[in-house]
């Protein structure tokens, strides 16, 4: 299944339950994924998870509570 080829997906919140399980699911599908979350550990572990996968995952420290992090984020996303 890789209905999501030459997609980008960001996913808040990656490190642990749903939003990990999306993260995983998106990339599965074909999406090249940008993990947020504000444990980078987590994130890290994530994305070699994936990369044994032959998936790709950027793994961006987030905390959507404050502007600039959720700023940074896009940026660095884009």
């Amino acid at each position: 299944m890789t209905f999501l080829t030459d997609k980008t997906a960001w996913v808040t919140g990656a490190s642990r339950g749903i939003g990990r399980a999306v993260a995983i699911a998106l990339a599965r599908a074909g999406a090249t994924v940008c993990i947020g979350a504000r444990s980078e550990e987590d994130l890290q572990q994530l994305a070699e998870i994936l990369a044994q996968e032959n998936r790709t995952a950027y793994p961006i420290k987030l905390d959507v509570s404050r502007w600039e992090s959720v700023d940074a984020f896009a940026k660095q996303a884009i």
